[in-house]
């Protein structure tokens, strides 16, 4: 029994080794690996596609079939592949995908386009689906790719970089170009061609065209045409110029020449030969030509110029002259410009204002009624001029230098600032005579003088700036030795100071002599003005509703949230209560709490009277009874009454009462309060609040 065990043993090792093959679930295995998932196989020969359907086989040649006995490749998957999606949460208009998926969602909410970062695939041809299923409407893009939203874009890992294949719902179909539809350019393209050639292939006449006629290629016929699609020569440039009313069709189809490998041309006395020559035609043999020459040799000399000309008349008369490379230059109204622009014109003065002409040996002009000339001065000083000029109107125009930064140098080839002047600069002074102790300052001034009489504090009103950091210099030369104001800033009599504009008003930099402080929001003054004046505002009690805006502003910014302060018949403390309130009267009344405490004093004085007073106590006897008992008074003890003794003038006092009446101290008359204020001098109290 031992042997045939160990004979059986052996042989199916021997098998295993020889066939090479490992089955599982199965006798009958179809490769070097195979399992049968479900047992179904048939003991020998083939699985049909049914039984095949469960199995797993690798072949010989390394290929892995699934579903499947004989994979024609090496992963061949008879049956559908599932890729696990991964949902990934945008953040920040950003998301990280993680190694290892092969499929991904995203979803939240975007408020912007959502920048997608991979990992670097372990193997070159790894494939990646992405859904966007963002809300917002925005694109998801990954390595320069957009997935537009609600679409899905498939991408394969090539060269280091994810790259789209075009397919997944992104496009939706077969990609669009210019090879089978009409297309619209969304922005400008460059195509950068390096070593490589482009070329276009026709037959047609009108074998490539740009709007039409504007540049037409005969393909058939090897012609080009500028202004028509039926070139009939190499180059065809139709122009529409109708020299004068005698011109006729024809003569205005061909106003304009183009002449490419012309020569032989004699104008005037001088033969020359053209490479191009452009001319305009004219209905006159004597008319004249306008021309445009391109490599034009004089044949006087074999060593001519070859230059670019543009002239006017059958003799030349260049009016524009190109040099050849060797020099560069171009001259206007000169044939031998000396540098490589020279505009030659004539001496003469700037043209007014408002006027179209020019004067301007160069003139750079504007679509509307405004230039730039340039030019040289015929008289005194004899230099040069740039002007602004406005062509309908007299009034100036600004002139920029740099309006998009650099810095400007006067004097110095290397400005250190936006406005680097290497001297003197100045500012002139403008001189304003005061008016009813007013003045008004122009725009555009740096310096002014202000002169005449004044009778009282002179108010000067100034435009506002144009630019925030404008200065402005200001000299009161008035006499009657006031001050001038401008924007609460006062300039002594016969001082300077100097002003910035800054945040809406002109602030005094402490500069120059005058040394005024400038006023802050709450300063109070008292002041022989009646009404508001520059930025400061009376405290008459009027709703914050009469002031402006920024007044209201700067009320509410101090404590004042409906009215202002009422100051008239008031004194001005500080007693810690709300700022601006009103506390006590000026009128008090005594109560007695409010007396000094004090007593009054004295002694009063008599002479004894020279009435006696018996005092008699009858005890119920009548008065003349002996037994009576008398008490005099003044006298110590008592005695009997006798009768031969008896008072007949004893006064007799019965129980009263006594009670007295003083004079009013006051003389009678309702108390009056006591009024506390003292002599004043009547002024209107102001409080700064700016305009």
């Amino acid at each position: 029994m031992k042997k045939k065990l160990l004979l059986t043993g052996l042989f199916i090792t021997f098998s295993l080794v020889v066939k090479s093959q490992v089955g599982i679930n199965t006798a009958n295995p179809q490769g070097i690996f195979s399992v049968d998932g479900l047992k179904n196989n048939p003991s020998t020969g083939t699985p049909t596609i049914t039984q095949a359907k469960d199995d797993l086989v690798m072949t010989s040649n390394g290929n892995l079939g699934l579903g499947l006995t004989a994979p024609g490749t090496t992963l061949d998957v008879n049956g559908a592949i599932t890729n696990r999606e991964t949902a990934l949460i945008v953040a920040g208009n950003a998301v990280t995908i993680p190694s290892n998926v092969s499929l991904i969602r995203l979803t939240g909410a975007a408020t912007a386009a959502v920048a997608i970062t991979a990992p670097a695939a372990p193997n070159a041809g790894q494939r990646l689906i992405v859904y966007n299923n963002t809300t917002g409407g925005f694109g998801a893009t990954l390595d320069g790719i957009t997935v537009p939203n609600g679409k899905a874009l498939e991408f394969v890992f090539s060269n280091s970089y994810w790259r789209s294949t075009d397919g997944g719902g992104a496009s939706g179909a077969s990609p669009i170009n210019i090879y089978n539809a009409d297309g619209t350019l969304t922005g400008n393209r460059a195509v950068t061609q390096g070593a490589n050639t482009l070329a276009f292939t026709g037959t047609q006449t009108n074998a490539f065209s740009v709007d039409g006629n504007t540049f037409s290629v005969d393909a058939a016929n090897d012609r080009v045409g500028i202004g028509t699609t039926t070139p009939s020569s190499k180059l065809h440039v139709e122009g529409s110029q109708l020299l004068n009313a005698a011109v006729t069709t024809a003569q205005t189809k061909n106003a304009l020449d183009i002449n490419i490998g012309e020569d032989g041309y004699s104008y005037g006395n001088r033969a020359e030969n053209f490479g191009i020559n452009m001319k305009s035609s004219s209905s006159s043999s004597t008319g004249p030509i306008s021309r445009i020459n391109f490599g034009d040799v004089s044949t006087s000399s074999t060593t001519g110029n070859r230059y670019l000309s543009f002239s006017v008349g059958r003799t030349p008369n260049e009016l524009m002259y190109l040099t050849d490379a060797n020099s560069g230059r171009v001259g206007i109204g000169t044939v031998s410009p000396t540098n490589k622009l020279v505009v030659k014109g004539a001496n003469a003065q700037p043209s007014a204002l408002g006027i179209e002409d020019t004067n301007a040996t160069l003139r750079v002009d504007g679509s509307t009624s405004h230039a730039l000339d340039f030019g040289t001065y015929t008289n005194a000083p004899f230099g040069s001029y740039i002007s602004s000029q406005n062509k309908t109107s007299a009034t100036g125009l600004p002139l920029v230098l740099n309006p998009v930064g650099g810095n400007v140098g006067i004097a110095t080839a290397s400005p250190g600032t936006t406005l680097d002047v290497n001297g003197a600069i100045t500012n002139r002074e403008t001189v304003l005579s005061v008016s009813g102790n007013a003045v008004a300052i122009p725009p555009n001034v740096s310096q002014v003088r202000i002169t005449g009489a004044a009778t009282a504090n002179v108010s000067i009103s100034a435009p506002v700036a144009p630019n925030a950091g404008q200065r402005l210099i200001v000299y009161n030369n008035t006499t009657g030795g006031f001050g001038t104001t401008l924007d609460g800033v006062t300039v002594p009599n016969g001082n300077v100071l100097e002003y910035v504009f800054s945040n809406s008003y002109w602030r005094s930099t402490d500069g120059g002599t005058a040394g005024a402080v400038p006023q802050n929001i709450g300063d109070v003054k008292p002041s022989f003005s009646n009404s508001d004046h520059n930025g400061w505002v009376k405290l008459d009690g009027r709703p914050l509703g009469n002031l402006t805006i920024t007044q209201r502003g700067a009320a509410n910014s101090i404590g004042f949230s409906s009215y202002l302060p009422n100051a008239s018949n008031s004194y001005l403390v500080q007693n810690n209560t709300a700022l601006g309130s009103i506390s006590s009267n000026n009128n008090r009344t005594i109560s007695r709490g409010q007396l000094p405490d004090f007593q009054l004093s004295g002694a009063t004085s008599s002479v004894a009277p020279s009435i006696r007073y018996d005092i008699i106590y009858n005890n119920g006897k009548p008065s003349d009874n002996v037994q009576s008992r008398t008490f005099l008074a003044g006298k110590i003890g008592t005695g009997w009454r006798e009768e031969n003794n008896r008072n007949t003038n004893v006064l007799a006092q019965d129980q009263h009462n006594h009670t007295f009446t003083t004079n009013s101290v006051n003389g009678g008359v309702a108390q009056q309060s006591i009024n506390i204020q003292p002599q004043s001098l009547s002024v209107n109290m102001f409080v700064y609040l700016g305009k």
